[in-house]
């Protein structure tokens, strides 16, 4: 397929073309505000194009891939799906920022949000482990340091109207969207949002959620220099499973059983690329006429949770209902479908086989995937 691309920062330069490349696929324009450095990231990815032209996005493609600041992923996305193509686009949806959902149509193109931990094995495997069980309760804890200059290239993640908000829509919204994936929507949010930049976002964040079958989940979030944390752990029934390290794949599983402790893990490293497994999903969706693993819909809870953040925040923390479910909302398809059967973990392309290889080799440090990003995002 050949692919636009809207935007050219971090995220498209070390995991969106470096994806694409190694899928077999054919980007061929880089479109962003500034023309000059769309060509440069272009010309330093072997893509043919790099434009300030927005009437160029849908022109001569097969898909599109959006990855600008937030603000511009709504009207992107439906520029995209009028022109009837595909589109995938980057997390949040919307985030904080009051916005129109974005309808689905069956029969329409394909449409999703990059919320690619949905994909990683080690997710997969706490799936399993949770089927049929009861949890209580889920302590989410992130904190990483980040703390953009005037002059940095993410600073405008630090204004909230181009952001969509601050560290609960950058990092946290990777976090709510596992647990409406592990446990379905939730019924309300209360949230205690903090230590401000100038422009707005939130450096810190405490939001509870709490669905009407008792379980509540706690996730902590933050941006300062303090020690590093990325814990994601569920609780119940005399049982708990942790993912220490998120991105580590390390999953540990122990439970009391007739007085006696019992303890499993796992080691199940995400691919080195995430972007990877996330963009091939997406061609399996788009030739086989299935929802990606995570349709707009999806996507759409995650902002809604951070909406209501905001509002607690403002009412000091009061309880907040999340509206109504949507029953014309697509449900993303179950991850643990492609699996197997064994405990392995899966490799760059998300179905068992070997990674494919690049079409060419890259040829600037910048096409070589890199590690995950400095805001945990």
């Amino acid at each position: 397929m050949r692919w636009a691309v809207a935007g050219y920062g971090d995220v498209v330069e070390r995991r969106v073309l470096p994806a694409l490349w190694a899928l077999g696929q054919e980007p061929v324009r880089v479109w962003g505000r500034d023309g000059r450095r769309a060509a440069r990231v272009a010309a330093r990815h072997e893509v043919p194009y790099g434009t300030d032209d927005e009437e160029s996005l849908t022109r001569g493609v097969d898909a599109v891939y959006v990855a600008t600041p937030v603000v511009r992923h709504v009207p992107l996305v439906r520029r995209v799906l009028a022109e009837g193509l595909p589109v995938l686009v980057e997390k949040p949806l919307a985030g904080g920022l009051l916005t129109e959902a974005v309808p689905e149509t069956d029969g329409g193109p394909c449409a999703g949000v990059a919320y690619y931990r949905r994909l990683a094995p080690a997710v997969r495997r706490l799936r399993r482990e949770l089927a049929g069980g009861a949890p209580d309760h889920v302590e989410v804890r992130f904190r990483c340091a980040f703390d953009p200059g005037p002059a940095h290239p993410m600073r405008w993640r630090t204004d909230p109207a181009l952001s969509g908000g601050g560290v609960l829509a950058d990092a946290a919204s990777h976090r709510i969207d596992l647990l409406h994936l592990l446990f379905g929507r939730a019924d309300e949010v209360r949230a205690r949002l903090g230590r401000r930049f100038p422009a707005g976002a939130e450096r810190s964040a405490d939001v509870e959620l709490r669905w009407a079958s008792g379980l509540r989940a706690r996730v902590l979030a933050e941006w300062s220099d303090a020690p590093p944390v990325d814990v994601f752990e569920v609780s119940g029934g005399g049982r708990v499973c942790t993912l220490a390290r998120l991105d580590s794949g390390h999953l540990r599983c122990g439970a009391t059983v007739r007085g006696a402790r019992e303890e499993a893990e796992w080691l199940l490293p995400p691919a080195l690329n995430p972007h990877q497994p996330l963009v091939a999903d997406f061609l399996e969706a788009v030739a086989d006429g299935r929802p990606p693993v995570c349709p707009l819909s999806q996507g759409r809870l995650v902002d809604e949770v951070l909406v209501a953040a905001e509002r607690s925040s403002a009412a000091d923390g009061a309880p907040v209902r999340l509206p109504p479910a949507d029953r014309g909302a697509t449900p993303g398809p179950n991850p643990d479908d492609a699996l197997d059967g064994t405990d392995d973990a899966l490799d760059g392309t998300g179905d068992g086989t070997p990674p494919l290889t690049p079409r060419r080799p890259p040829t600037t440090p910048a096409a070589i995937a890199g590690p995950a990003r400095p805001t945990g995002a």
